[in-house]
């Protein structure tokens, strides 16, 4: 059997879709309200979960364990309100693959963390067993009882064709930044090296205009890094962030961009900041090389690698920024080249269109004179 766990507050946006579309493969559903206005308690059980009050301590680890304890099932699918499951497996086809994987404790599935975003591979089923427990006031995760498990009982980290669709950010964040952010610095307490806690905090601070703040956060983030070591997928966050913030401000930084290589060497998102930073500073052989990178990634390696980007940076924005850099080194057959890649992306853009046409003339009359770059 196969028990969903989730923690609500205040859902009805999205609820019913959740939950609708994970009764297909799921047995029961547990669900924990942590105190509700609206009508997400008389939804979950219209729709058949099991529902448990719990008042919100500040806690999401907690809230998330009151679930767990509740689940009678032999596996658990750990999803959240604002998500969904796409259709795929029945329940028989589901629990015969999790029946098929032997000495297997935990499966990632596929998450999309937002639409248009590439999706990426996350720990959300496992067997139901009262040592498996989520850690942490905020970004809480179940990775550390899995992986202790693992490390003292030799299982496996399996994986199941599951994907699960998040449409979270997509609101007005203000609510949701000035609750995360004091839960944010007292995780810090517990976990002071954790650099994603570090990123998300310099985040919301650059999206609250606190410029300042934000880099500050971003480069205890870096500090870390330099300090110990590559430890977590999430650590290429504060580089990339760091990068992609000097680079809109027009200060890049072609030393940050190196050293953000040399520990993250293939990862897109670095890539993505790197090819920024290199066209702020005119190094356009730079860019071809970054923006290579991006383009001939493989979606499989990508979401292997636990990180999410945004599609359009490979499909439309890396092709802009190559060829931008083209135009300006004089190479305007190119440039028209990718304009038009990035057009075929996006037709709604008129820039791209406009620039496609500049470069093109410019080709045809023959300008193919190298322009000098500092």
């Amino acid at each position: 059997m196969i028990g969903a766990a989730l923690i609500v507050r205040d859902e009805e946006r999205c609820l019913a879709r959740c939950l609708s579309s994970i009764r297909a493969v799921v047995d029961e559903i547990v669900v924990v309200d942590t105190g509700s206005r609206d009508r997400s308690v008389e939804i979950a059980r219209d729709l058949g979960a099991r529902v448990l009050q719990h008042e919100w301590t500040g806690d999401f680890a907690g809230a998330r364990n009151v679930a767990l304890e509740a689940v009678r099932a032999d596996y658990v699918l750990y999803v959240d309100a604002d998500e969904w499951l796409a259709p795929g497996l029945s329940r028989t086809d589901l629990e015969r693959q999790l029946m098929a994987q032997c000495c297997t404790v935990a499966f990632r599935v596929l998450l999309r963390p937002r639409p248009g975003f590439t999706p990426y591979r996350e720990y959300r089923m496992w067997v139901n067993r009262p040592d498996i427990r989520f850690s942490g006031l905020v970004h809480e995760s179940i990775v550390p009882a899995i992986d202790a498990i693992v490390t003292t009982e030799g299982l496996r980290v399996g994986r199941v064709p599951l994907q699960l669709e998040h449409d979270g950010y997509e609101a007005n964040q203000n609510a949701k930044r000035a609750r995360y952010l004091p839960l944010l610095i007292a995780q810090l307490e517990n976990e002071p090296n954790r650099t994603y806690l570090w990123d998300h905090i310099g985040r919301i601070r650059a999206e609250l205009g606190e410029a300042e703040s934000a880099r500050a956060a971003f480069d205890r983030g870096i500090e870390i890094v330099r300090r110990r070591g590559v430890r977590d997928p999430a650590d290429c966050l504060v580089f990339a962030d760091r990068i992609f913030g000097n680079a809109v401000v027009g200060k890049p930084d072609a030393a940050l961009v190196a050293e953000a290589l040399e520990y993250f060497p293939n990862n897109a998102a670095v890539r993505w900041s790197a090819a920024l930073d290199a066209l702020a500073r005119g190094a356009f052989a730079e860019v071809e090389e970054h923006v290579a990178h991006l383009i001939a990634g493989d979606p499989v390696q990508l979401a292997e690698s636990a990180l999410s980007i945004n599609q359009r940076i490979i499909d439309e924005w890396a092709w802009h920024v190559r060829a931008m850099a083209r135009f300006e080194s004089g190479d305007f057959a190119g440039a028209a080249a990718d304009f038009a890649r990035a057009e075929r992306a996006a037709p709604d853009v008129v820039q791209y269109r406009a620039k496609r046409i500049v470069a093109s003339a410019h080709a045809a009359a023959g300008s193919s004179g190298r322009r000098v770059t500092a």
